[in-house]
């Protein structure tokens, strides 16, 4: 387990009040790494006027930068939901046609409404007035610059090669 040194005053960009890691100990030193990553040694005779070395410190102060990254894994997990949801004028790409009449597979919709309901998404085609209604989970979003390039390759491939007269 991680010995951590709990300081007492600050200085030398050193918090007081904040623990620090302890990277190496010897006999007689303690060193860790300071706010902006330089290394400090400290006598181990210094506990206690300059720092404490306590696992109950320890321990809380690994608790809370537990608190401290969950709460940031919360938040970057939220952002990501937000991203990731549909919402009216994004494109998307068809991923699941189970319950799908009008398109196939890696087909490309622009959701025009939403709507509170099983189906909530509605789809058109941006290149022909095919419109659906979609389960968020039908879908998989993507951006402008995608959905451009799938609809060329689309119609490229329409086209198999040939050469315009």
């Amino acid at each position: 387990m991680a010995k951590y040194l709990h300081m007492l005053k600050s200085g030398l960009d050193i918090t007081r009040g904040r623990s620090y890691e302890i990277v190496l100990e010897t006999d007689t030193t303690f060193y860790i790494r300071d706010d902006v990553h330089d290394e400090h040694a400290f006598s181990k005779q210094d506990e206690n006027r300059l720092f404490t070395l306590d696992t109950e410190v320890s321990l809380e102060y690994k608790r809370t930068q537990l608190a401290t990254l969950t709460s940031e894994i919360a938040q970057l997990e939220a952002q990501l939901a937000e991203e990731s949801r549909l919402k009216v004028g994004d494109y998307a790409r068809v991923t699941d046609t189970t319950s799908v009449d009008n398109f196939t597979l890696d087909d490309i919709v622009r959701i025009t409404r939403y709507e509170d309901a099983t189906y909530p998404l509605r789809g058109v085609s941006p290149i022909s007035d095919v419109v659906e209604w979609f389960a968020p989970a039908s879908l998989t979003k993507i951006t402008p610059d995608e959905a451009r390039a799938s609809l060329i390759a689309k119609i490229d491939a329409h086209f198999d090669g040939q050469e315009a007269d």
